[in-house]
């Protein structure tokens, strides 16, 4: 690869960046789908045992089971995240990509990683936990003023993960040092998350009507069989999507990385 997609060699403009996400999302997804694929289920587990016992699939903070596997299938999820997001900055780079060793090396740092969620988790729902033992009344406006500050603090830790395995940064030092990335650029990080969304959810629209249309074609009006292809698809398409977002973050951070260092 004569021109390593990450780390850039240059600030790039929002078409510069997008057109870098869609190169490393092309070249990283065959390779990157068995990780996205088994996060997309092991944050499922709670959901798969509520509906194993006929439940809604809610999580029920009285249920220890439940609300165990839910963080259980969060930090795996998680986990499993971080692994494909050094896969992708493997392959971005040109370096050949082998074996598990970017499972292997994020499994040497899961204390740092489950320490930056909690902790990147503590500073979101600081804001919104006030806003939830308001009295009914005035519950749903606390929760809507709370949803500003919470997002601006979200998209600021939000490259927390990626300091720490492809910037070899500390828990505390990843922190700070995603707050500092973003410090100035929040509303463009903010602007292609946005359009990153946009792009999963057009794909989700559009591959839930291409089932809808073939299984009316073909006349499957049979409910278990229809669930079945449904929750397939389902699966398929968050695999996908979950591998396009994580190029997108990888591209931004390398931008964002560079920005930083060229304007001192």
């Amino acid at each position: 690869m004569p021109n390593a997609l990450y780390p850039p060699l240059k600030p790039r403009s929002l078409g510069e960046l997008l057109d870098a996400v869609l190169q490393i999302f092309r070249l990283s997804l065959l390779k990157c789908l068995p990780y996205a694929t088994l996060a997309i289920i092991a944050g499922q587990l709670s959901t798969l045992y509520y509906l194993s016992r006929g439940r809604m699939p809610v999580l029920d903070s009285n249920d220890p089971v439940g609300v165990t596997l839910y963080g259980l299938g969060t930090l795996i999820a998680v986990i499993l995240w971080t692994a494909m997001l050094q896969r992708q900055s493997a392959i971005a780079a040109g370096r050949p990509v082998a074996g598990s060793i970017d499972l292997l090396d994020t499994l040497k740092r899961v204390p740092a990683i489950a320490a930056i969620a909690l902790l990147a988790g503590a500073a979101v729902a600081v804001f919104i936990m006030p806003a939830l033992a308001l009295a009914p009344p005035y519950r749903d406006a606390g929760i809507a003023l709370s949803l500003a500050p919470a997002i601006y603090i979200g998209v600021a830790l939000s490259f927390s993960l990626p300091a720490l395995v492809l910037a070899r940064k500390g828990v505390l030092g990843s922190l700070a040092y995603s707050f500092r990335l973003v410090r100035g650029n929040w509303w463009r990080v903010a602007t292609i998350y946005l359009v990153g969304i946009a792009v999963i959810w057009t794909l989700c629209v559009l591959v839930a009507t291409i089932v809808a249309m073939a299984l009316s074609d073909n006349g499957a009006d049979d409910a278990a069989i229809t669930r079945a292809v449904t929750s397939a698809a389902v699966l398929a398409v968050a695999a996908i999507g979950l591998t396009f977002y994580s190029a997108l973050i990888l591209a931004l951070f390398g931008d964002l990385q560079i920005r930083k260092s060229t304007s001192g």
